[in-house]
């Protein structure tokens, strides 16, 4: 079941990313590069939570596939400890995809809360993946990251695109924006 639904919304994050993507090309070909740069976090998040469902439909596979080594089985199988410790991380920072959570709470009934608690905290040697740690991540991405994919939009909708501004938007450092304020604030007095 979650297999199905994690293909279902796979196929319907990619429409909005499509829908996302053209949007952002129309607001640079306007000239509101700033619009731009705020909606691209958005993309960049689509995109990673994308990439974890394909991750995790692989893993859900996996872990099918391999059900009556489980059940033989009273520790988790060292062959299974990725994927199985990935989609309980996973589980609570995917609400679209509520089966996750039932799996997880069959792996807290046939492994303790300790394992479920080991994959959810990141502890060491818990075996989460280190690719779904990072597209689940909500830290917010890197100027650099953001630049890309503007690049990328305006390359792919075949944009003439001046990026000067956004890089020089993205190159600033916390400290300079802080200057900045303080400086307009003593030019508004």
């Amino acid at each position: 079941m979650s297999i199905s639904r994690i293909k279902l919304l796979q196929n319907k994050r990619d429409m909005q990313l499509k829908h996302m993507r053209k949007e952002i090309a129309q607001f640079l070909q306007a000239g509101q590069e700033a619009i731009a740069r705020i909606r691209v976090e958005h993309v960049i998040r689509e995109q990673n939570i994308w990439a974890a469902y394909e991750i995790l439909e692989l893993f859900c596979e996996f872990i099918l596939a391999r059900v009556p080594i489980i059940e033989s089985q009273k520790d988790c199988p060292s062959e299974l400890r990725e994927a199985i410790s990935s989609i309980i991380f996973s589980a609570p920072r995917c609400s679209e995809v509520p089966d996750l959570l039932q799996i997880k709470n069959l792996f807290t009934a046939k492994y303790g809360k300790e394992f479920i608690a080991a994959a959810s905290e990141l502890r060491p040697d818990s075996g989460v993946n280190r690719t779904i740690i990072e597209k689940l991540s909500v830290s917010a991405p890197s100027g650099e990251e953001r630049l890309k994919v503007l690049k990328e939009i305006a390359q792919e909708y075949n944009l003439n695109w001046d990026s000067s501004s956004s890089e020089a938007e993205f190159s600033r450092k916390h400290e300079d924006l802080l200057c900045y304020n303080r400086d307009a604030h003593e030019i508004l007095k």
